[in-house]
């Protein structure tokens, strides 16, 4: 069995903690691993690693490699797009590769950003479902509900299928339903929330994209061919430049709409587990632990007279009097505050945001790189103030810039610096200059971590002011 990890989505409802360039996927929402993380956790007992696929966002590739090294993930597992075209897009190109040697066995799509407890139940269930998508179903696992939601699309099972195991026929598939509509649902005992996890055999589901979708079955072939690896650190896969201009104009659309809810041959298993797709910030109730008065708070929060409430913070103090029903999630750069029955609503607030042009939704205060991060501390009309942690090891691409100058300090740790051709160390206490226009490059020869703070100065400090002529990660 294969499986095909689906780590593209933006999580914009999760803003400030998620943003557009270290989405839901790729933070923690429960537990000391990201959502990603877990979902690769998940499936390890059932599918081996060298089975499993990635699909992200190019934007989001290092990143995803950086976080499964630890399971021996091999970026040529990974597949990135140029753009987000929804799902039917992204299994269509992972099937169309994975056909060219294994067109017969199973292949499972799973989300990147959902909670599932129970795991054992949840294997059990994809087993079911691996046995029934070998005799040619599209199966998808249904998740037996626990209260009217109105937030899930629902499917409605039909006859059992003649295998004697727990699968059946689908009856229907049901869009996001009003309350009395999910209240009957659940009174019903026969409706399932739609998971988004599917199983079928590589060969099924392409037939089906070439019944249901011909338009994008008329470009897998070419897409696949123009895949090759990427340059740099980690060589995971990529689109040629034809590739991405027929990727970038592929319709949107979703493998539920387009497949799912037209296929004559659509199984359900259902499986029995605590699950969410963390949605927004009000799932957090679903899947953390509340205090007494129903509030969930991270350890930071000191609270008197509160209730139902959610405050989410880092390291700063949050203290709160007397909120109910409230979400409160601060960052070192922004704050939210909303009510409870909105936090669906903050996926709008985003988009007015990205209207004003603002950065707080795209990168965080603390921007991850390839070779460690760096955290704005402040910034001015003429200076800005950054700290740049180093991973040992690694470095930074030979750069130059046309508007600023910059001034170096390492505070821990020990530093290479290539400046115009000559390699200068620098030990802790110790400074060096890097003139505007001249070509330079940070490198962490030792074991420990390599820590500078950086002055700039210049009349412009934008991030694009960088000209690469060497990159390990192939940004030059």
């Amino acid at each position: 069995m294969y499986a095909v990890i689906l780590a593209g989505g933006s999580g914009t409802r999760f803003w400030p903690k998620s943003r557009e360039l270290f989405p839901k996927q790729l933070i923690t929402i429960t537990g000391a691993k990201t959502m990603l993380q877990n979902t690769v956790e998940r499936i390890l007992p059932l599918v081996p690693i060298e089975n499993i696929f990635v699909v992200t966002n190019e934007l989001h590739a290092v990143e995803t490699c950086k976080q499964l090294a630890e399971y021996g993930f091999n970026p040529d597992r990974l597949i990135a797009e140029p753009a987000g075209r929804n799902t039917a897009p992204a299994i269509g190109l992972a099937a169309k590769i994975l056909s060219r040697k294994t067109p017969e066995a199973v292949m499972g799509v799973f989300p990147a950003d959902h909670v599932v407890e129970d795991g054992d139940s949840f294997l059990n269930a994809l087993r079911e479902a691996e046995s029934v998508a070998l005799r040619g179903y599209l199966v998808t696992i249904g998740i037996k509900p626990t209260r009217p939601e109105t937030g899930y699309g629902y499917i409605k099972k039909g006859p059992p299928l003649d295998n004697g195991g727990g699968s059946f026929q689908v009856e229907r598939f049901v869009e996001k339903p009003d309350l009395p509509s999910a209240k009957r649902f659940l009174e019903h005992n026969g409706y399932f929330w739609n998971s988004g996890v599917f199983l079928w055999k590589v060969s099924t589901i392409l037939e089906e994209i070439k019944l249901r979708l011909p338009e994008l079955d008329a470009c897998l072939k070419t897409l696949a061919s123009t895949v090759a690896e990427s340059q740099g650190k980690y060589s995971y896969r990529v689109l040629g430049a034809k590739g991405k201009e027929i990727y970038n104009s592929i319709a949107s659309i979703s493998v539920d709409y387009g497949i799912m809810e037209k296929s004559q041959r659509v199984a359900l298993v259902p499986a029995s587990v605590r699950w969410s797709d963390v949605g927004s910030w009000n799932a957090l109730e679903e899947v953390s632990a509340k205090d007494a008065s129903g509030n969930v708070f991270s350890s930071n929060v000191v609270s008197l007279d509160c209730s139902g409430s959610i405050v989410q913070g880092n390291d700063r103090l949050i203290a709160a009097v007397g909120i109910k029903n409230i979400v409160v999630v601060d960052t070192p750069d922004a704050l939210l505050v909303c009510e409870k029955n909105r936090s669906q609503d903050v996926r709008r607030l985003v988009e007015k945001m990205n209207e004003e042009r603002r950065t707080e939704t795209k990168v965080h205060a603390t921007v991850p790189k390839p070779w460690g991060s760096y955290t704005v501390l402040e910034k001015r009309a003429n200076y800005l103030l950054k700290r740049i942690e180093v991973l040992p090891g690694e470095k930074l691409s030979l750069q130059s810039h046309r508007h600023r100058s910059e001034h170096w300090l390492v505070v821990s740790g020990a530093a290479e610096v290539e400046l115009d051709g000559r390699k200068i160390p620098l030990a802790r206490h110790q400074s060096l200059d890097i003139p505007q226009g001249s070509k330079h490059r940070l490198c962490n020869p030792g074991d420990a971590p390599l820590t500078i703070i950086e002055t700039q100065i210049g009349e412009t400090l934008e991030e694009d002011d960088i000209v690469r002529y060497e990159d390990l990660y192939g940004r030059s």
